[in-house]
């Protein structure tokens, strides 16, 4: 666009050089021509930079937007873990309320606590290597942070009540005395609700989802 202009320009020049009729008229055309290509051009090269940095900005979020979803198809494969767990714990505890004491086998709830407890300690473990990816801006991240952190103490909170509920369940124990400990427990040391809907939500905004 720029070079068509100045090939205007130099063409315009040249038929008023050989159709002006004094000098002086010339000179004052060339001013005009001149300076309505100078602007023309600056306002080009505005634009043409403006692209650029617009391009690269989208490019930039795109970018972003590929880290984060990346790590967040992982997270939520963490989430459904810990919720599978915790679906589990609550089977083996419901599951106590429909026996008696005569059909009540310790051995094998407490053999189910035991392989649970290790699921969620092992899961545990996994949320516990959790980190913000790198290519984030530093906003993302501090938000990632915020989501890792309340994940991790979700998951000591739920680790912690199975882990007190497999050594209440230690044979010998009746099954009375164990609906009674594993009650007590879960009041105690249930985890509260993992609630990361407004750190997500502010990422997602923040990179145009």
């Amino acid at each position: 666009m720029i070079y068509l202009l100045a090939i205007a320009a130099g063409v315009a020049l040249v038929l008023l050089y050989k159709f002006s009729s004094t000098p002086k008229n010339f000179i004052i055309i060339c001013t005009l021509v001149i300076s309505v290509f100078g602007a023309s051009a600056f306002i080009r090269i505005q634009q043409l930079e403006q692209e650029q940095i617009s391009r690269a900005q989208l490019e930039e979020l795109q970018a972003q937007q590929k880290i984060f979803g990346e790590w967040y198809a992982a997270y939520q494969k963490h989430i459904d873990r810990l919720d599978r767990n915790w679906q589990s714990y609550h089977n083996i505890i419901d599951g106590l309320q429909s026996v008696d004491a005569q059909t009540f086998n310790a051995e094998a709830t407490n053999a189910r606590l035991k392989d649970l407890e290790q699921d969620a300690v092992d899961e545990q473990v996994q949320i516990h290597m959790l980190t913000a990816p790198q290519g984030l801006d530093s906003e993302i991240r501090a938000r990632v942070d915020a989501v890792i952190q309340k994940t991790q103490l979700y998951a000591e909170a739920q680790t912690r009540t199975i882990s007190l509920s497999e050594n209440a369940s230690v044979p010998p124990v009746d099954l009375d005395t164990l609906r009674l400990s594993l009650n007590d427990i879960m009041i105690r040391e249930s985890p509260e609700g993992l609630f990361t809907a407004q750190e997500i939500s502010a990422i997602r905004a923040a990179l145009g989802d």
